[in-house]
């Protein structure tokens, strides 16, 4: 089957999973360490195998994962902001403890500490 033939039938099939955005593209690669991905940035899927059926398998896995990233993306988000929040409270420790020090650094001078 010719690239252009799969990738029709691969775009249509994208379209009818609401994924019409998408588009893929057949690039038959045997060399290629990856049998295919999916490139948000872009909106593509790439697909590398040279089988007719091995590019299926890996349509449908591309299709699932994008599927999946979007499902999880409340979670990732989620996730983010707790990171965030817990690096600003971080951040403020360590500001206080950096502070701190200069009562450290007038003790060992023998000087006494500023209040």
């Amino acid at each position: 089957m010719e690239a252009n033939d799969l990738e029709k039938r691969m775009n249509q099939s994208l379209v009818r999973l609401g994924l019409g955005r998408w588009s893929v593209c057949w690039l038959p690669d045997s060399s290629c360490p990856v049998r295919g991905r999916a490139v948000p940035e872009k909106l593509v899927i790439e697909i590398y195998d040279v089988d007719e059926g091995d590019s299926w398998e890996t349509f449908v896995h591309e299709v699932v994962e994008i599927t999946l990233r979007s499902a999880l993306r409340p979670y990732r988000i989620l996730v983010n902001k707790l990171i965030e929040g817990y690096q600003e409270l971080a951040d403020g420790e360590k500001d206080r403890f950096i502070e701190s020090l200069n009562e450290v650094f007038e003790v060992a001078r023998g000087s006494p500490p500023s209040s």
